[in-house]
């Protein structure tokens, strides 16, 4: 009995973090029809057939935890669309590589990303991760389990604040993953974590894109940086993600001049902790691209001496961060460029390779551009992303008429074998629609009538209907399926 009753107290117990994740939520700024286009343009993006809507941001932070499972308040952003429909998918978006702590988020960088994908409807909702932002201590670098924890913790966060505050769309129910280089190892992390912790009933994961991630650091990854040539153009990514191993493990090292020549021991120790320094002047600090610049000889040695790579402390922790040997039981496109010289194109060679030996069926590794470097993939690659979220979501758009009174409209049932009916549109309403299949080609218009349109002629899968204005532009689109 007394077993019981405290399973049941560190149930509730449990029941009672899930449910108190939300600390604060902040406003950040709000972007006009006009402001998102040009956001999105400056990225680099074509709005060309991008469904435009206004959106939110805000800085949430929230509680999670640590490397060592102790209780840590972390940040993040979310980025709301201002939809004319009631509920919208989730999708994660997962940063890059970041030195400087409050080049965040939560800070408003990396606003274009979260614009990007908000706009044509989706939450968007964007982690600092840990030790960066608000969370204080090392960055844990490529740690999967924190990238992980820290991206579930913060999808909790952002639900609380759609549960309790007006004017903003539901969680549809749907979530969607995707980010690039490090955020391609942390998208990645999110959705084995959430699949092992058998979290799928609170995480419906549709689709998940890592895009260019270094997933196979023990073998595709390793081999790239140490091929018996001494330089690597990222070379700060070693102590970087040394150093979070060391705060995740606490068994690298246990001086900074254990593992690396004087005096990149001290400026490393110096630059860790500031946390003030970008990626250019942790290359310049370091000397460049050669890593026997700063790196002990002995430590390299004893490292690749190390032949199965299962026996030395750093490569243990590579293994134990690295992400292809498992099988995901949803979809998974891993998107890379055949040129990129920073994070290897083998990472997403070797992880499909490995899954589909295990049994997987659903998972992809597509090379989006042979010529492309790491730089030249990103557009490519979130683009690929976005659009083959749209192919599956559930989700809906006025598409961009700034300054419109708010409709709610959504139709049912959905799936339909025969009839859509509109609900949130007046009684005797007199609309034009359209029907427009998954890819856009307009299929068939017409006026409808007592707020109930007949689809039963169309072949089963995917459909848009819009609601046209007297202009015939469409200013409400929402995704049926037709079964």
């Amino acid at each position: 009995m007394k077993a019981q009753i405290l399973s049941l107290l560190a149930f509730f117990s449990l029941l009672g973090v899930y449910s108190q994740s939300l600390v604060s939520v902040t406003p950040l700024n709000d972007y006009s029809v006009s402001a998102v286009q040009s956001a999105v343009n400056s990225g680099g993006w074509s709005t060309a057939n991008l469904l435009i809507n206004p959106v939110k941001s805000y800085k949430i932070t929230y509680n999670t935890t640590d490397a060592h499972g102790n209780n840590t308040v972390a940040s993040g952003a979310v980025y709301i669309p201002q939809l004319s429909c009631t509920s919208a998918p989730l999708l994660v978006y997962e940063h890059g590589t970041e030195f400087v702590k409050t080049n965040v988020p939560s800070t408003g960088a990396y606003s274009d990303r979260g614009i990007y994908f908000s706009t044509s409807g989706y939450i968007a909702v964007l982690p600092d991760y840990l030790g960066l932002g608000d969370n204080q201590g090392i960055h844990l670098y490529q740690h999967a389990e924190t990238e992980a924890t820290a991206t579930v913790d913060l999808l909790r966060a952002v639900r609380e604040y759609l549960d309790t505050a007006t004017n903003v769309p539901a969680d549809n129910g749907e979530l969607y993953i995707t980010g690039y280089s490090h955020g391609g190892h942390s998208a990645m992390a999110t959705l084995k974590y959430i699949q092992d912790n058998n979290l799928q009933n609170e995480f419906n994961v549709i689709a998940t894109a890592p895009l260019s991630g270094a997933y196979d650091m023990v073998k595709a990854q390793y081999d790239m940086i140490f091929d018996g040539d001494s330089t690597y153009y990222a070379s700060p990514f070693l102590p970087y993600i040394l150093a979070s191993f060391q705060e995740a493990y606490g068994n690298i090292y246990q001086n900074y001049s254990d593992i690396y020549d004087s005096p990149y021991d001290v400026n490393i120790e110096n630059y860790l902790l500031a946390g003030t320094h970008t990626g250019f002047e942790w290359y310049f600090m370091l000397g460049g691209g050669n890593y026997y610049n700063f790196m002990q000889d002995s430590v390299l040695q004893n490292m690749l001496g190390d032949v199965n790579r299962d026996t030395h402390p750093i490569n243990i922790a590579l293994r134990a961060n690295s992400l292809y040997n498992w099988v995901p039981q949803t979809p998974v496109k891993m998107l890379y460029c055949g040129s990129d010289s920073m994070v290897s194109p083998n990472n997403a060679r070797y992880t499909l390779d490995s899954m589909v030996n295990l049994g997987a069926t659903q998972v992809e590794a597509l090379n989006l551009n042979n010529s492309a470097d790491h730089n030249g993939c990103f557009l490519p690659a979130t683009s690929y992303a976005l659009t083959w979220f749209d192919s599956l979501a559930t989700k809906c758009s006025y598409a961009g008429i700034e300054n419109m009174d708010l409709i709610r409209v959504e139709v049912y049932p959905n799936p339909t074998s025969q009839f859509l009916s509109f609900k949130g549109l007046e009684d005797d309403s007199d609309l034009s629609v359209r029907v427009l299949s998954i890819s856009g080609a307009v299929l068939f218009q017409e006026r409808l009538r007592n707020n109930v349109l007949n689809v039963e002629n169309l072949e089963n899968g995917f459909y848009y209907v819009e609601l046209l204005d007297e202009n015939n532009s469409p200013v409400h689109q929402i995704k049926f399926v037709k079964q």
